[in-house]
């Protein structure tokens, strides 16, 4: 009998490239995420109300045509002034938590008025601070006093907590059941172990990055996911408005092309900056994040192969190059306080805060 013939991989290399391929995915879903990010933000801080006022016309005229469907055109009639009430209360609701969330003065106010609007659209609703690898309870509404008092004095480490972990790895919002295996023995304790319940947590994103959890659960005729997104999204918008872009490696540690950063590769005196100057130092930063995460997502090749040779420049010149002057003219010749906030993101993000990574042909910041 003829000796079978040998397949041309072997197991390690199957398993390699497999590897390989889950990384590459990972990188681009949370660039693809990233820029979901941005787009929404920057939607929410163009025209905040008018996309309100969109997207719950368009969720209520998805559940108009249901109803219609299912009970024919006689309920839909009657709904249909019912449903232009709830729409305007509604709108007006998240209209009023975004104008308080804007006008917060402290984190306490903030949360308090997240937790606030949040208890709208749910039964019971939690806010975590993430702190160091574990979840600290912020605030709840919904829960009874035993239960929101356990949370108060608990720590729930993140590795125990495979919901919450998959919420900051993510960036996305978790649907998890209500067990001690999805939200560990700590918030099951405290929240109430049910093997038939749901329960959502919603990330609060700021700079790229879950800096806080927003659990909630209840009746699913109570229960709106969308509302409860949004008001997460724009909370972590209120805290990107407060806090400057991360600033690249400490001087001393690496240089780049033989260059130190520059005067303007570093954070600006925020609060003493003009209103005017404010915005645009925004605006400069979504610009960075939207261009590097594009980079991210659609040449995941060049940049993994950058990161393992440590010349991302070489793979990725001509939009590392068209990048730079594109925010050059855009923000750096016109405000003489920006920062350049497109070099940090290339470490940040691209380089995962290895600025030698980059490459030494890479020129360094702008200035």
């Amino acid at each position: 009998m003829e000796t079978p013939r040998l397949l041309p991989w072997t197991d390690s290399s199957v398993t390699s490239a497999l590897e390989e391929q889950r990384i590459t995915a990972r990188e681009q879903l949370k660039a693809a995420w990233q820029l979901h990010v941005e787009r929404v933000e920057e939607q929410l801080t163009a025209g905040w109300k008018e996309q309100i006022d969109r997207v719950l016309e368009d969720r209520f005229a998805e559940l108009a045509s249901r109803v219609e469907e299912e009970f024919g055109r006689e309920i839909s009639a009657r709904i249909a002034g019912q449903r232009e009430t709830l729409r305007r209360e509604t709108a007006e609701q998240l209209n009023q938590a975004a104008r308080r969330m804007r006008q917060s003065e402290s984190g306490d106010d903030l949360h308090a008025v997240l937790l606030d609007a949040a208890a709208a659209f749910c039964d019971r609703a939690v806010l975590f601070a993430i702190e160091g690898g574990a979840l600290r309870c912020a605030g709840a509404r919904g829960l009874d006093p035993d239960a929101a008092g356990a949370l108060l004095v608990a720590e729930a480490p993140l590795e125990a907590s495979p919901a919450a972990a998959g919420v900051v790895e993510s960036l996305d919002t978790v649907v998890a059941m209500r067990t001690a295996g999805e939200l560990s023995e700590t918030l099951a304790s405290a929240l109430g172990e049910d093997s038939a319940g749901r329960s959502f947590f919603f990330p609060v994103v700021c700079q790229g990055k879950a800096v806080g959890l927003l659990y909630a659960d209840g009746d699913e005729t109570r229960l709106h996911t969308a509302a409860l997104e949004l008001l997460t999204a724009l909370a972590g918008g209120a805290l990107d408005s407060r806090r400057p872009a991360a600033t690249a490696a400490p001087s001393g540690l690496v240089t780049i092309g033989g260059q130190a950063p520059g005067p303007r590769s570093t954070p600006p005196d925020w609060p003493a900056l003009p209103p005017e100057d404010r915005d645009l130092h925004l605006r400069a930063q979504r610009f960075a994040r939207v261009q590097v995460a594009e980079m991210r997502l659609y040449k995941p090749r060049e940049v993994r192969s950058g990161r393992l040779s440590s010349n991302l420049y070489a793979d990725l010149r001509g939009d590392i190059d068209a990048g730079r002057e594109a925010f050059r003219l855009q923000f750096a010749v016109s405000c003489p306080t920006m920062v350049d906030y497109f070099h940090l993101e290339l470490v940040r993000t691209l380089a995962n805060d290895d600025p030698a990574l980059l490459g030494p042909e890479y020129p360094g910041p702008l200035v």
